[in-house]
């Protein structure tokens, strides 16, 4: 076969290849997409199981955990800034491998605050830390990275006397104990700048939540702290305190008793006559009224008050005079709201 045969030949092999390529491609592009798609999924999975290879993934609204504010007490110290403002707003960004991309969470890398750091008072700064996973890669940028504080002396003030604020008035026919307090005496601690100030604890209970019988009543009221200026002290950087054991409440205890009054003006009577030259110019009784606080059957029982002697000798007195009439209790356990009637004689010289 000559040479010029030869290539005649290869041009038509040639042509023929090219042909048969053209109508593949244009005839079956499916199988071209099919290549494509799958050299795509190989690449991928070939990638995903590469751990060397990572990709960026920021998390935001990232919870930051505080620590070391025990710490920071037991130096004698406290952070008084907002901290809930300061870490409301943080946002990190971590180096993920492939594999893991889609498993990792905020949470995987322990963004915290160390307050133990702080050796000072003033405004410290403090910066943010975090732990990298050998799972989920490291931290690449936090953001804030540091936080800016203010710190104060941590106080404790002790024996700090709890009063009992009665709101209300008590029903008529009945009686109410003087509320006792337990704890009496409470510790308050926090920044300086506050404890100092406090000046007095106090707990409320309302006659309208008392419910009015015969008996002894125990129960729970809320402590508030006021300062100077009288003024209510709320901050949850102030804590109270009570054998080392931190409160915010105190029992109250008190006793109702039904109850009876008595009028004393009628109780009174007079002997004798004033000196010669003199007369009795008025009769004074204080208090007018006597009440009885006492078990019910004991009130059934009174149909008036017992004095120890209800009459008074005048005989020659020549000036206002005194007398001290003792109450008698109805009973041993029997409250009254006054032990003693004052009855005062006032006498005058009569005109020449």
């Amino acid at each position: 076969m000559s040479e010029n045969k030869k290539k005649i030949n290869f041009k038509r092999y040639l042509n023929a290849l090219v042909d048969g390529l053209r109508h593949l491609v244009l005839h079956n592009g499916w199988l071209k997409a099919l290549a494509i798609l799958i050299s795509i999924l190989l690449w991928a999975g070939l990638i995903s199981q590469d751990e060397t290879i990572t990709r960026d993934k920021t998390f935001q609204n990232v919870a930051v955990s505080v620590s070391g504010t025990e710490a920071l007490k037991s130096n004698s110290l406290i952070v008084v800034s907002d901290l809930d403002e300061l870490l409301d707003d943080v946002s990190i960004t971590a180096a993920v491998p492939q594999k893991q991309y889609d498993r990792a969470e905020a949470s995987s890398y322990n963004v915290r605050l160390d307050l133990s750091r702080i050796k000072g008072t003033g405004e410290q700064e403090i910066r943010l830390q975090s732990t990298n996973s050998s799972t989920y890669g490291k931290v690449t940028s936090t953001n804030p990275s540091s936080v800016k504080v203010m710190v104060e002396d941590y106080i404790v003030r002790q024996r700090i006397p709890v009063s009992v604020s009665v709101e209300g008035d008590i029903p008529e026919g009945w009686y109410m104990s003087t509320p006792s307090v337990d704890p009496a005496l409470i510790a308050v601690s926090g920044p300086k700048s506050i404890v100092t100030n406090v000046s007095r604890a106090r707990a409320y209970i309302r006659t309208e939540d008392i419910e009015w019988k015969e008996g002894q009543i125990v129960t729970s009221s809320e402590i508030v702290l006021y300062n100077r200026a009288g003024e209510a002290v709320k901050s949850s950087l102030v804590s109270m305190t009570s054998s080392s054991l931190t409160i915010d409440s105190v029992l109250i205890e008190l006793n109702i008793l039904p109850s009876k009054t008595f009028d004393t003006v009628d109780l009174i009577q007079t002997t004798g006559t004033a000196a010669k030259g003199y007369h009795i110019k008025n009769i004074r009784i204080s208090p007018e009224t006597v009440t009885v606080a006492a078990r019910e059957e004991v009130l059934e029982q009174m149909t008036d008050l017992s004095l120890e002697r209800n009459t008074i000798n005048v005989r020659n007195l020549k000036e206002t005079t005194p007398f001290q009439l003792k109450v008698q209790k109805p009973s041993d356990d029997a409250i009254l709201s006054n032990d003693t009637i004052t009855v005062t004689v006032e006498i005058e010289a009569e005109d020449p």
